[in-house]
């Protein structure tokens, strides 16, 4: 009778067994691709836990590449003098911030920097906006030449052709600063009246800007308040398109500095 119950039993786990394996057959037969994609994951994040983390939390000691994307007028090695760092000198992740904050107050640089950092091959990647000329500071005396500035305000180390710039008649730094904000603005809003500017007279003292488009016989006065630096532009434009028509000839100023007002002075007015 012993024995009878032990045949049962063992013949009980067998059908168990069986019926475990055919189950497990038909699983991995009806789902092959889930299981693969499963197993090439488990590959992968095995690959990357023992690689690539591994790499990028030895940044601090690992020496990376690093590679220029933006570069138009500034050659590799002026890039290499920004930001202090050679083709031999080597690099890490702790440096970068020190590399960003010289790009930035670079004279040659406009707008934010950005860092991308590739680990195949394991370099960092920099993207920037290379300053333009903006504007020609007129000479204080009649023997200089005048000076470039770029769009960062500062002096412009390329050449370019002063006959397309605006003229700045600046008496000091604010006055310049005054001016680099005023035809950024405009540039950015109406570039084709910005290249319409022949000559430019910032004053802070006076709390104007003075300005002399090249298609009109008289000058425009804008307020200092940036804010309204838009609106006055295309209050400008449409002023000028109606004053056409009546007479435009007659104008000796077109005063913006107030909002939404407009005031003209007649050239015989003036006399």
């Amino acid at each position: 009778m012993l024995g009878y119950h032990k045949r049962k039993t063992d013949e009980a786990i067998e059908s168990w067994i069986s019926e475990r394996k055919t189950g497990a057959k038909t699983y991995l037969s009806r789902n092959k691709k889930r299981i693969a994609s499963l197993c090439i994951l488990a590959v992968l994040c095995v690959a990357a836990f023992v690689y690539v983390i591994p790499s990028v939390n030895s940044g601090l000691f690992m020496p990376i590449e690093i590679t220029p994307r933006s570069l138009n007028r500034l050659s590799e090695d002026a890039f290499r003098n920004i930001i202090g760092y050679g083709y031999e000198d080597k690099i890490y992740i702790k440096d970068t911030a020190e590399i960003r904050t010289r790009l930035e107050n670079d004279s040659m640089i406009f707008g934010n920097v950005r860092f991308s950092v590739k680990l195949i091959p394991y370099e960092l990647e920099v993207y920037f906006k290379e300053a333009g000329s903006l504007f020609a500071l007129m000479p204080q005396s009649s023997g200089s030449k005048p000076i470039i500035y770029s769009d960062k305000g500062k002096i412009y180390s390329y050449s370019a052709n002063v006959a397309d710039l605006p003229v700045v008649d600046a008496k000091n730094q604010d006055d310049i600063s005054l001016a680099t904000d005023f035809l950024l603005n405009m540039r950015k809003n109406d570039v084709l009246l910005y290249s319409r500017i022949s000559q430019l007279i910032p004053s802070n003292a006076e709390r104007q800007i003075t300005v002399f488009f090249n298609d009109v016989d008289f000058k425009t006065k804008f307020s200092l308040e940036s804010d309204y630096w838009k609106t006055a532009f295309k209050h400008y434009r449409q002023l000028t398109r109606n004053m056409r028509a009546l007479n435009i000839d007659s104008i000796a100023v077109l005063d913006l500095r107030f909002k939404q007002l407009a005031y003209t002075i007649k050239k015989e007015e003036r006399l």
